[in-house]
């Protein structure tokens, strides 16, 4: 087992996800229940200085939320043509459950790949 020098965020689509996803891609959309039961973890740097988990979690969802939420919309609409006109802090909120995890460990066996994403 490693420890990995990283804190989460992890992300879990709720209705409003769900009704963007169900217009986007229409007869392919999974069932609520799939989408919620399925969640995206992106890693993060480690807080340089000691801070209340609450107000670390605001504070990273402050920084990264718009990233995440066009990760997350690109899943389903590569170019981005079809994302929401009002993406701001709020309304990412509404759309996601938002779980901080400060620590990450790897039990795998295998090397960890690590691929550049855009």
């Amino acid at each position: 087992m490693n420890f990995v020098n990283r804190v989460s965020l992890i992300i879990t689509p709720k209705e409003p996800m769900y009704q963007w996803i169900k217009s986007v891609a229409q007869e392919d959309a999974p069932s609520f229940e799939e989408i919620s039961n399925e969640s995206s973890c992106y890693l993060l740097d480690e807080p340089m200085q000691a801070a209340e988990i609450s107000e670390l979690k605001k504070s990273l969802i402050s920084q990264y939320f718009l990233k995440i939420w066009k990760s997350e919309l690109s899943i389903w609409d590569e170019y981005l043509d079809k994302q929401p006109e009002n993406m701001n802090e709020d309304t990412f909120t509404q759309w996601f459950d938002v779980t901080f995890s400060g620590l990450t460990f790897d039990l795998a066996s295998e090397p960890l790949l690590i691929a550049p994403v855009n």
